[in-house]
């Protein structure tokens, strides 16, 4: 369970070097727009498997996302307590998507005294500390992603509208703002409990694809094995060497964690059920994997329940008409281990087994 400690998240908007009438005659003076403190109403929206589960979480992270604006001068300023977590980082995604996405993880972003800050601009020329050059683009998406963290709260509800020369950005946030955490209807909905397989179908073999971090909302700190499965075929069983990560607070299963300073192959490494629709079903971290003795290999059963007799460690499959791939996750890979990454021993291979209920 996290725990929970409540950190202040601020988001501000600065208008330089454009005349405003209502407001000022001087094209030399700004304008900033604030949020104010934790309040009753946050702009930042929450994303979690349990909460809206949009733009693929992981079960051991929260996003957090609203809107920034860069047209006509304007600079979207994040200032804010330092999460705890294992990983943090700042994601802007122009909308509409484009090759201007600019993404900052916690290690690159300036900090002092225990806080941060950093600004979005088109142009960084001037620009004092952290900053994201987002080129000819008004304005997006800003996603907050915090992995093993304890929780935050945001920041007051602030327009976008000005920022981003038009309303379409905060309508998009609002869109999302308005489901109040409520998760797609698809996930709440009673499926059929699957049929038995009592003999598995293991024609043609499961196999994983990998990614960069590409697509729309991804993280560009992921590397991802994909895998697609259903288990009409069985339950399927991957197998793979465990990279080591960064050790935290939590209990760990296996003894493959690691201090920074004992460079630690991965950040943070998981496996995690997904569905149609681009939603999170059910995760395992690296921590909580159990690994027996050995070579550092680990097992994993996709399964429509949970526990299986004979596997330490089980995934819920989800329902059969959801069911898409399952999503093996190496955050922020080490140099050295970067190019071994879902390579020999460490990419999963993959069969189905029988299910007899």
């Amino acid at each position: 369970m996290h725990r929970l400690k409540s950190i202040r998240l601020w988001l501000t908007i600065v208008l330089t070097g454009v005349t405003l009438a209502a407001c000022t005659s001087s094209n030399t003076s700004s304008i900033t727009v604030t949020t104010a403190p934790i309040g009753t109403n946050t702009a930042w929206v929450k994303d979690s498997t349990s909460a809206l589960n949009i733009f693929l979480p992981d079960e051991d992270s929260i996003y957090w996302f609203d809107g920034y604006g860069t047209a006509n001068g304007a600079r979207t300023v994040l200032t804010g307590q330092v999460p705890t977590a294992r990983y943090w980082s700042f994601t802007a995604y122009p909308i509409p998507q484009n090759s201007q996405r600019q993404h900052l993880h916690d290690t690159q972003i300036g900090q002092s005294e225990g806080r941060y800050t950093f600004t979005i601009a088109q142009k960084c020329t001037g620009v004092s500390g952290t900053c994201m050059a987002m080129g000819a683009t008004n304005g997006g998406v800003l996603v907050m992603r915090l992995y093993v963290p304890v929780d935050i709260k945001a920041g007051k509800e602030i327009s976008l509208d000005q920022a981003t020369g038009n309303p379409a950005i905060g309508q998009t946030i609002t869109t999302y703002r308005d489901q109040n955490g409520a998760l797609p209807s698809a996930l709440a909905q009673s499926y059929p409990p699957p049929a038995p397989v009592p003999v598995p179908v293991s024609n043609p073999a499961p196999v994983g694809g990998i990614t960069y971090g590409t697509g729309p909302y991804a993280n560009p700190d992921n590397i991802y094995e994909h895998m697609a499965y259903t288990t009409t075929r069985g339950n399927l069983v991957v197998t793979a060497k465990a990279p080591t990560y960064q050790a935290d607070a939590n209990p760990e299963t296996n003894d493959l964690a690691r201090t920074a300073d004992q460079h630690p192959q991965v950040r943070y490494w998981s496996l995690c059920t997904t569905l149609k629709g681009r939603h999170t079903g059910d995760c395992l971290r690296d921590e909580q994997i159990s690994i027996p003795p050995g070579p550092d290999i680990f097992t994993v059963i996709v399964s429509p329940t949970c526990p299986v007799v004979g596997y330490a460690n089980c995934l819920l499959a989800g329902p059969e008409p959801l069911q898409s791939s399952l999503a093996y996750r190496n955050l922020l890979p080490s140099a050295d281990f970067k190019p071994l990454a879902f390579t020999g021993p460490y990419r999963m291979t993959a069969t189905y087994v029988a299910r007899n209920s």
